[in-house]
């Protein structure tokens, strides 16, 4: 006789799927690490023209705060370069600025989390 009766092995599997469903939700809800930049719905979407209607405090806690927390910034010192090029990754992931609204927020960032 088997040390594992058939009922016991199928009960193991079922538990097998359900924890594995539950994780792929996790990572899809979570939005998996994926390459592509995320795009803000249309309704969201920022001419590159218009003029800053924000401050830097703002923006950041608007625009930098839809994928990660302001303390994963403002726990950074960067010089104003380095804060420019971080802005521009950040754009380049999908993060939603004109080129005013770059100037302002990297300005705030310099001023306030420099060396």
């Amino acid at each position: 006789m088997s040390r594992y009766s058939r009922s016991h092995i199928s009960l193991q599997v079922i538990v097998f799927v359900v924890v594995g469903l539950l994780l792929m939700a996790l990572l899809v809800a979570c939005g998996s690490s994926s390459s592509e930049p995320t795009q803000a719905p249309a309704s969201e979407t920022v001419s590159p023209t218009a003029a800053p209607a924000q401050d830097g405090a703002t923006l950041l806690e608007t625009r930098c705060s839809v994928c990660h927390s302001a303390s994963r910034v403002t726990q950074t010192t960067k010089t104003a370069d380095g804060w420019a090029q971080t802005v521009d990754r950040m754009i380049g992931k999908g993060a939603q600025l004109s080129d005013a609204e770059k100037a302002v927020l990297v300005e705030y960032l310099a001023a306030n989390y420099g060396p």
